[in-house]
């Protein structure tokens, strides 16, 4: 089983800390801490980050045939990109959705998330561990029935 991780703008950029864990995790930390989770489930990863709408666009576009699912941190397109939500909902590879940040503890503009409705699951919320948990369902929708038809919100 493999998966796309696909990043949007500006997460190439972040860094995150846990509390009470010394240190922070930069990008390129945070791909190893989930190629090494994906790893351990048995699952390849291709991770990729961009800032460009186009080349996300792309990306999904590109997952058919190649990735049996995508794990999609869409950054700020979350909340008004039609074009991402249209190439989930037109590519036929189930997705999952992750966000490191809760939205609802920031802007009120980041309220509405439109690439949400071509996602079949959503962790938002959760930091890096996020990621696993997206991979986790991901893999455990796919094997269940291999449709990735389920829409559960956690």
């Amino acid at each position: 089983m493999k998966f796309l991780i696909l990043n949007g703008p500006n997460v190439n950029i972040m860094r995150w800390s846990e509390p009470g864990v010394p240190g922070e995790l930069d990008y390129n930390a945070m791909m190893d801490y989930v190629q090494a989770g994906c790893d351990q489930m048995g699952i390849e990863t291709d991770c990729c980050q961009t800032n460009h709408e186009g080349d996300l666009v792309d990306e999904i576009q590109a997952a058919a045939g190649r990735v049996d699912g995508i794990v999609l941190n869409p950054g700020a397109y979350a909340h008004y990109s039609v074009a991402i939500l249209d190439a989930l909902r037109l590519c036929g590879v189930p997705a999952v959705e992750v966000m490191l940040h809760a939205p609802d503890e920031r802007e009120p503009f980041r309220q509405t998330d439109v690439v949400s409705f071509g996602c079949q699951g959503h962790f938002i919320g959760e930091g890096p561990q996020g990621y696993l948990h997206a991979c986790l369902y991901l893999a455990q929708l796919l094997r269940a029935d291999g449709t990735g038809k389920a829409h559960i919100v956690m």
